[in-house]
């Protein structure tokens, strides 16, 4: 019975290293001017899974009177994720573990297309500032890697805008170490415990 057990459990493991290493074939395309409008499809097992999404975002219709009065709730909302989001960026030690993960990746992926132009701004410019401070090293190892890739801060101004255009193909059993080493390391649980207090 144990060598039963053993062999099926052996099969098992066999099947999914296997099907993990398949590749799985991601498509982005991604734009953001007054609204965000995205489309994705995911290809894997040769084709036998494909999935996408069925439609593209769509502006929300504009409200008068006392519909309007509820609208307020997301402002605050997208306040709360940009509080969240400032708490994680200054996390002692994550910029390096990023952009660790970022070269693990880079290295094991396949990236057919890659095109990223965006601009964005936060109402405090010194905000505006340290989020570029923390993207100017994974810009500049982008344009290394000849990603077609531009970023530009808004300081007189709050918003995201921009495009984005991806291919990529990876075989998830080449990077199951790399993401479970990056969201296990101490930064990433620092910055998880920061955004977790900048909610409240």
């Amino acid at each position: 019975m144990l060598a039963f057990t053993a062999t099926l459990a052996a099969l098992l493991a066999l099947i999914v290293v296997t099907l993990l290493a398949v590749p799985v074939v991601l498509v982005i395309d991604a734009r953001r001017l007054d609204t965000l409008q995205a489309v994705w499809r995911v290809r894997w097992f040769f084709g036998l899974v494909d999935v996408r999404s069925g439609r593209r975002g769509s502006p929300q219709p504009s409200r008068t009177g006392a519909e309007a009065r509820p609208a307020r709730a997301p402002a605050r909302d997208g306040t709360g994720r940009a509080r969240m989001a400032l708490a994680v960026l200054r996390t002692r030690g994550l910029l390096r573990r990023v952009q660790r993960l970022a070269l693990s990746l880079l290295r094991r992926a396949r990236l057919e297309e890659f095109r990223l132009h965006m601009a964005f701004g936060f109402d405090n410019p010194a905000d505006t500032g340290i989020v570029y401070g923390f993207l100017s090293p994974l810009l500049v190892l982008a344009e290394m890697r000849g990603l077609d890739v531009e970023c530009r801060p808004m300081f007189p101004e709050a918003g995201l805008r921009g495009v984005f255009n991806a291919t990529v193909s990876v075989r998830p059993l080449s990077v199951v170490g790399a993401l479970v080493a990056f969201v296990l390391s101490p930064p990433v649980m620092r910055a998880a415990r920061s955004a977790w207090r900048a909610r409240r």
